[in-house]
């Protein structure tokens, strides 16, 4: 048996392979260590979307190779989107790594490791499609009362700017059943809030029925009735339909929130990155979503300084958060990835220029969301507490509906007797750009 620590890097989806190794690591008998200094094996789950991303885990390797020289660390193993995307370039320029693994065989970790002791540096990287629809055990990363539910991977909308369908393959959805029984069994273990991801769930279930599933599964996870929250994130905008809209609208459990990665609004530019649909369309689903749910909490994110991109193309964009008003807007500066269309494409944008964009996007939707917070002032809302923030006096960290994990903001919940974990009403007394504060209603 080895003392064992793992880096999760990226993306919730990227945090899920990590919660299966851990789960198989556990499984073939070993132990997860949370010092990185006690363990003998140092896995890195790599993130290889976009530049800095890149230079994140390769920062990261670097970094956990130094416990191979002070501590009690033997081997180093990198799994993950950078290892999928660059294996070759990691076995030459890194000999500190004693194992490469990519996304389509991290279920093999156990049997790496094994070899790597005895010796064998273990390169394993084949296709990137992985088959999740089967028994994987997992180990949370994620608080107890939380969970993240992968269910499909990979992607089929292939935008020009994209290396997702490189790194992971094309769609490939769960089965139902095999969903409802991951999400018994995190219930079972006291998860109250659930958040379903892919790259676009709207496409759910399209390469398994002929036809998008998502409704189908929402309805037969409803009937695990101890998971208080459902939360649907990643939903490609013109995908989305009205019977996928009225289960939001009708379905209590099913939260009034929705992550629609617009990415930009000038038509031209649009069509330059092979995303459906024109800024209208995307208007036009915003207006419906608000018409047919008025207190959903809309997400939104945003590339700046894709090829070509003018000034007056940068404006639409700037008119398009001003009039959308976004509750949630996270921007990007675009990524020049290797391997993908926009990469070759000529009047590539200078950095200062994207950052620029950049600052100005989100100095606006700051604003948007100062106000829009603000409306919450005086009303009652649901919370979830995560963490004490402070004992004396006592402050607690929770978050709303309104709040997805990791991306969105929290609420500060002052007085409270409640434990991490609990679901409590709480009176919002004021609001800032991302976060609010409130008192508990007794």
């Amino acid at each position: 048996m080895s003392k064992i620590g793992l880096l999760s890097l990226g993306c919730a989806k990227n945090q899920v392979d990590s919660e299966i190794m851990l789960g198989l690591i556990k499984e073939g008998g070993h132990e997860i260590v949370k010092k990185y200094d006690e363990a003998e094996v140092l896995i890195v789950n790599t993130c290889g979307f976009i530049s800095d991303a890149k230079e994140e885990s390769i920062n990261s390797i670097l970094e956990l190779a130094e416990y191979k020289k002070e501590g009690n660390c033997k081997l180093l193993i990198v799994t993950g989107c950078l290892s999928q995307r660059y294996s070759e370039e990691l076995e030459k320029e890194m000999p500190e790594v004693d194992a490469i693994i990519g996304t389509g065989n991290f279920d093999e970790i156990v049997e790496v490791i094994n070899d790597a002791f005895s010796g064998k540096k273990r390169i394993k990287v084949t296709d990137p499609e992985f088959d999740y629809d089967r028994y994987l055990p997992r180990t949370n990363l994620t608080p107890d009362h939380t969970a993240y539910v992968k269910i499909a991977e990979g992607c089929n909308n292939c935008c020009s700017y994209c290396i997702i369908p490189q790194l992971r393959g094309t769609l490939k959805s769960r089965s139902i059943e095999n969903i409802k029984q991951e999400v018994e069994q995190l219930a079972k273990a006291g998860v109250k809030e659930v958040n379903i991801i892919a790259q676009d769930i709207t496409q759910y279930g399209i390469d398994l029925y002929g036809q998008s599933k998502l409704v189908d599964l929402l309805k037969e996870l409803l009937t695990v009735d101890t998971i208080k929250w459902f939360r649907l994130l990643y939903a490609y905008p013109s995908h989305l339909t009205d019977e996928m809209i009225d289960v939001i609208a009708t379905e209590d459990r099913i939260l009034n929130y929705l992550d629609l990665p617009v990415q930009h609004a000038d038509d031209e530019i649009r069509k330059q990155m092979n995303r459906g649909g024109t800024r209208e369309d995307v208007l036009k689903t915003v207006k419906k979503l608000r018409e047919r749910i008025p207190d959903i909490t809309l997400r939104t994110s945003l590339i700046v300084g894709f090829p070509g991109e003018s000034e007056e193309q940068f404006n639409t964009l700037i008119d398009f958060v001003k009039e959308a008003e976004f509750d949630r807007l996270g921007a990007f500066t675009y990524s020049q990835e290797e391997g993908t269309v926009a990469a070759k494409m000529p009047c590539q944008i200078p950095e200062g220029r994207k950052q620029e964009r950049y600052e100005r996007v989100m100095s606006i939707q700051e604003d948007i969301s100062y106000r829009r917070n603000q409306a919450w002032v005086g009303k009652v809302v649901e919370v979830l507490l995560e963490e004490v923030q402070s004992e004396e006096p006592v402050i607690m960290v929770g978050r709303t509906r309104r709040d997805a994990p990791d991306v969105d903001g929290v609420i500060y919940v002052e007085g409270t007797s409640a434990k991490i974990g609990d679901m409590i009403k709480v009176e919002v007394t004021d609001a800032y750009e991302y976060d609010l504060v409130g008192v508990e209603i007794e």
